[in-house]
C-alpha cells in the first residue's frame, strides 16, 4: 500500500515538472503562462520561443509521461495503480505546485504515458491528427477527431473495457483542464493577439486577397 501511494505521488511529481515554463524562461526570459495562448504546453512554446524550444518541450513532456508509466508498470501492485499513476501525472502537469497550480492540458505527457501501452494506436492517432490538421483549421477540433479515434484503435492491440474506460477518463482530464483554463486563455489571447482556427483562416484569406 505504501509503495503504491509513493508511485501515485511520483506520477504527480513527474507531471509537475514545468518544462514549458523552464525552457521558455531560459530561451526568452518570458513567462509562458502569460504569453501566446496562455497555455503551459509545447505548442505555445513553439509560438513564443521557436520550433527548437517547442520540440524540446514536447519530447521532455512525453518523456515524463513515459517515466510515470515505467514507474507504475515496474513497481505498481496492479493495473489500477498504473492507471492512478497516469491520472496523477495529468494532475501534476495541469496543476503543478511550482507554478501556483497553473499548468498545461497534458497532451504531451499523455502521449508519453500511452505510447508504451498501445504504441501502434498512438502512432496511428498522430497520423490522423496530422491529416485532420491539414483539413480542419482549428487545432482543438482536429485533435478531438484524432482523440475520438484512439480508443477504437486500441481495440486492435488487445485493449479491453477497463482500458477503454481508462482512456476516456484519462484524455477527458485534458478536456476538463481546457474548460478550467478557458477564461484565463481568452484574456491572454486577447492581450497577445492570438488568432486560431476559422478566424485565422479567414484572416489568411483576406491577406492573400490583398
Amino acid at each position: 500500500m505504501v509503495r503504491d501511494i509513493a508511485i501515485v505521488l511520483a506520477g504527480y511529481l513527474l507531471g509537475s515538472i514545468p518544462f514549458a515554463y523552464l525552457i521558455t524562461r531560459w530561451v526568452t526570459g518570458k513567462d509562458i503562462r502569460f504569453e501566446g495562448e496562455g497555455n503551459v504546453g509545447a505548442r505555445n512554446v513553439l509560438h513564443v520561443a521557436g520550433p527548437v524550444a517547442g520540440l524540446a518541450t514536447l519530447l521532455l513532456d512525453a518523456s515524463k509521461g513515459a517515466a510515470a508509466y515505467y514507474v507504475g508498470h515496474r513497481w505498481g501492485s496492479s493495473q489500477i495503480v498504473l492507471y492512478l499513476a497516469g491520472f496523477a501525472l495529468m494532475l501534476g502537469h495541469g496543476f503543478p505546485v511550482w507554478l501556483r497550480w497553473r499548468g498545461g492540458k497534458g497532451l504531451g505527457p499523455a502521449s508519453g504515458f500511452l505510447l508504451p501501452m498501445w504504441p501502434y494506436s498512438v502512432l496511428a492517432t498522430v497520423v490522423i491528427l496530422i491529416v485532420a490538421r491539414r483539413i480542419i483549421p482549428d487545432f482543438n477540433l482536429a485533435f478531438a477527431v484524432a482523440g475520438a479515434a484512439f480508443p477504437f484503435l486500441t481495440l486492435w492491440e488487445g485493449n479491453n473495457v477497463e482500458g477503454l474506460v481508462f482512456i476516456v477518463l484519462f484524455l477527458g482530464m485534458a478536456g476538463l483542464k481546457k474548460l478550467v483554463d478557458l477564461p484565463h486563455e481568452r484574456a491572454i489571447r486577447a492581450k497577445s493577439g492570438w488568432i486560431e482556427g476559422l478566424a485565422h483562416a479567414r484572416q489568411a484569406r483576406r491577406h492573400n486577397d490583398t
